[in-house]
């Protein structure tokens, strides 16, 4: 089996309101080298090196059993060092992280460290301890719809970070 690597990721990626947008640029250093809005599903996943047709087919194999669905972003959550966007409703980023763990038990999300909890981060580090980013007048932009109709795989390279393959969720009927 492969092991994790930190430069691999697999991700839901979103489209943000403008405002709230700016502010994760500003305020997360990975967004200006190319890392999408996103809700995590596997982090870190497999080193780079591995990632293989065999690999790519079984990915798609349990994404695309999945269909597309929408989310709202809610409100402001926060974790040490963290400020995100929380997700309702999360039973289906739920249901798909545990069907990829099942296929891929030796990548959970960060490293099994932490409960899965689906969201969106929009701030880290020191912005994200700075009282005017959790007071930001983007956050009024939520409660926002979002849909997941894609998952990727993304790449860190030297530059910032990629998308390797992307896989369509079954369209809803």
């Amino acid at each position: 089996m492969a092991n994790p690597g930190d430069d691999t990721a697999l991700i839901i990626p979103f489209g943000l309101p403008a405002g709230l947008e700016a502010l994760r640029r500003r305020c997360v250093p990975d967004a200006m080298a190319g890392l999408s809005a996103h809700a995590t599903l596997l982090y870190p996943f497999a080193k780079a090196e591995a990632l293989d047709d065999a690999m790519r087919a079984r990915l798609e194999g349990v994404i695309s059993a999945h269909a597309e669905f929408a989310c709202r972003l809610v409100g402001l959550g926060q974790w040490p060092g963290v400020l995100f966007a929380s997700v309702e409703s999360e039973d289906p980023f739920r249901r798909l992280n545990a069907d990829l763990l099942t296929v891929f038990p030796e990548f959970p999300s960060n490293n099994g460290e932490f409960e899965f909890v689906p969201h969106v981060t929009i701030a880290v580090g020191p912005a994200a301890s700075a009282p005017e980013t959790a007071s930001d007048p983007a956050w009024r932009e939520l409660p926002t719809v979002c849909r997941a109709s894609r998952a990727d795989l993304i790449v860190r390279g030297q530059t910032g970070w990629d998308m390797k393959w992307s896989f369509a969720m079954s369209p809803r009927n």
